[in-house]
């Protein structure tokens, strides 16, 4: 070892190294493709031979496999004999096996009555049980016995029904409509069955349409309006009986939005048309004004109704023929107008009479074009206006009419308006005070009727002249007044100091031109005054020294064509040595309040204090 360690590191050896290795020789050797035990069996053999957990999984996936589409099959069987049992009625109940027919003419004159006929077949091998007919009525179908009411449906009860048995029922009702529509009937039968709660049900439906009617109704209206301008829709209503119609009424119902200005020939109490007896063939014509108030584009729809009504205080018609809808749909001016009075706008504004009132009027161009010559018109009308109060500080007023005009004369800058452009214009004018000449006039206003016209020039066009239109009313309230009296009804005349006076104290209420109501007067009374008694509706609080007078409804002229509301109530007052060489108060200031049905606004009104000095003392 040392010899070769001194060869492998030395470095004087020259000699090549040599590779010296032991010599080998092939030999043979191999191995079992399977091992046997004793008994000869290979493992595979025995893990088939083996019935336990390690037996052979892909024989148990196999059973399995077959355990799974034999239980399929047999779902499969069964649903499909369920579904034959139940659809195919073999000794089971099906729907299918129900007939419900509806038998209806094929044409129904509106307000006449009419039969309709169902008939009803079991053809199911078990009985219907608690079996009910629903009817279920087109809208506005009247019920024949009363045709005051309405019938939206009806129930009729048929018990039981065997099989193969087939009932028939009848109903009426009377139908309304428009001419020529198609309406349909609606019915359901629900029935239950042995051993079950459930409610099963079967429908049916059938349709008719809608012959002459009585009546028939003709409505002429523009499809579209302009927000704020007046337009009109004219009714034809026209007799379709072979004999004289009675109680013809016609009834409108509004949209929201909509303020009828007038109509040809008025509507009578509650609101209704009555026409009275229409011959034969005769007609008669109603023509409505008015305003619709809406955003661009909004859809509104009247609604129209005829018939029989011969009640004269009802405001609606119970019995129809027909109702007839037409929608309108509402467009956006292209020049507009506003009113306002006092800081207030809108259709309705409230004032005190006999003040002068200041306003404005404002226009805007919404076209997409500019607008030239702009003319703005206003016009002023009721019985209590003042015509000499009314002013303009840049236009012009027309006594003729009691209009005020303005122009690009009086106003340059009504000469050209771009689009989105406008402006404002003052006026003011005056209401009469109430009972001025003598006249005293119930529920006061003042209309105000605004015009605005210019003239556009679409690109290429010809010159086009728009309009816009704006209307307000200004309901006065009535004017309230409250006056106190005192008088000494006892005790030391005239009062002296650590002495009881007794007063008695009349409140006295007059009032204009309008109802008003919730009306109530009250008063404190001061600590050296003790309330006594009072008349009808006076009520003393103890704890604040109040005496209250609930009035209630005050009528319109109380004290100006009838005799005022007046009141009593007594106290006695002993005046104190600090009070000598004075007027004491006997009560304070009183005050009254309510509310103006009419002008829907709070009045009020007060009364100085009365004083020992101004009491009446007796003669």
């Amino acid at each position: 070892m040392e010899e070769l360690k001194d060869k492998l590191y030395s470095r004087t050896l020259k000699e090549d190294a040599k590779d010296i290795r032991a010599p080998l020789s092939p030999g043979e050797s191999g191995a079992r493709a399977l091992w046997e035990d004793s008994d000869g069996q290979t493992p595979q053999a025995q893990m088939r031979n083996r019935s336990g957990p390690f037996a052979d999984k892909k024989a148990s996936f196999s059973l399995a496999k077959k355990f799974f589409i034999a239980s399929a099959g047999f779902f499969i069987v069964a649903l499909g004999a369920a579904a034959y049992f139940f659809f195919g009625g073999a000794n089971f109940i099906s729907s299918r096996n129900i007939d419900l027919q509806i038998v209806a003419p094929s044409l129904i004159d509106g307000g006449s009555e009419a039969q309709l006929q169902f008939i009803v077949q079991n053809r199911n091998a078990s009985e219907l049980r608690l079996v009910d007919l629903v009817i279920e009525y087109p809208a506005g179908t009247r019920d024949p016995k009363d045709p005051t009411k309405e019938y939206p449906r009806e129930r009729q009860s048929l018990g039981t029904i065997e099989p193969g048995r087939q009932l028939k029922r009848t109903a009426s009702a009377v139908f309304y409509g428009q001419e020529g529509s198609v309406q349909k009937v609606r019915a359901t039968l629900e029935y239950s069955v042995k051993g079950s709660t459930a409610i099963f049900t079967k429908e049916s439906e059938a349709s008719f349409t809608i012959g002459s009617s009585p009546v028939s109704v003709a409505i002429d209206a523009p499809s579209e309006v302009v927000s704020g301008a007046p337009f009109a829709i004219e009714m034809e209503v026209r007799s379709n009986a072979q004999s004289p119609t009675e109680s013809v009424a016609i009834e409108v119902q509004y949209p929201a939005g909509f303020s009828l200005q007038n109509s040809s020939p008025r509507a009578g109490a509650g609101g209704l048309w009555r026409l009275g007896t229409l011959e034969p063939g005769a007609s008669e014509t109603i023509i409505l004004r008015g305003i619709l108030e809406g955003q661009d584009g909004d859809n509104k729809v009247f609604r129209f109704l005829a018939g029989q009504e011969s009640d004269e205080t009802s405001s609606r018609v119970r019995v129809p023929f027909l109702s007839m809808p037409v929608t309108l749909s509402v467009a956006r001016p292209m020049v507009a107008g506003s009113i306002s009075v006092d800081g207030q706008s809108g259709k309705t504004i409230a004032a005190q009479a006999g003040r002068k009132l200041q306003g404005f009027v404002s226009w805007r161009n919404n076209s997409a074009e500019a607008v030239q010559d702009i003319e703005v018109s206003l016009a002023l009308k009721g019985p209590m206006l003042e015509r000499g109060s009314i002013e303009s500080t840049a236009g012009f007023f027309q006594s003729v009419d009691n209009s005020i005009i303005w122009t690009k004369t009086q106003d340059p800058s009504l000469a050209r308006a771009e689009p989105g452009g406008g402006g404002s214009l003052q006026f003011s004018f005056a209401t009469l005070p109430p009972g001025t000449s003598g006249t005293l006039y119930s529920n006061p206003t003042i209309d105000l009727s605004l015009s605005v016209r210019a003239s556009r020039a679409p690109s290429g066009g010809e010159p086009q002249e728009i309009t816009g239109a704006a209307q307000s009313q200004v309901v006065l309230a009535s004017a309230v007044s409250l006056l106190v009296r005192a008088s000494v009804s006892g005790g030391v005349a005239p009062p002296r100091a650590e002495s009881a006076t007794t007063y008695n104290i009349v409140w006295s209420i007059k009032n204009s031109s309008n109802t008003v109501g919730g009306t109530a007067v009250s008063a404190v009374l001061p600590p050296y005054v003790q309330f006594i008694s009072g008349g009808e509706g006076i009520t003393y609080d103890q704890s604040s020294r109040t005496v209250r007078w609930s009035v209630g409804d005050v009528k319109a002229g109380v004290g100006y064509t009838s005799a005022a509301r007046e009141v009593s109530f007594q106290i006695s007052m002993s005046p104190s040595q600090s009070q000598v060489g004075q007027a004491p108060q006997i009560t304070g200031a009183a005050a009254l309040t309510g509310t103006d049905r009419f002008a829907q606004v709070q009045v009020s009104a007060t009364a100085e204090a009365p004083t020992t000095g101004a009491a009446v003392l007796p003669k």
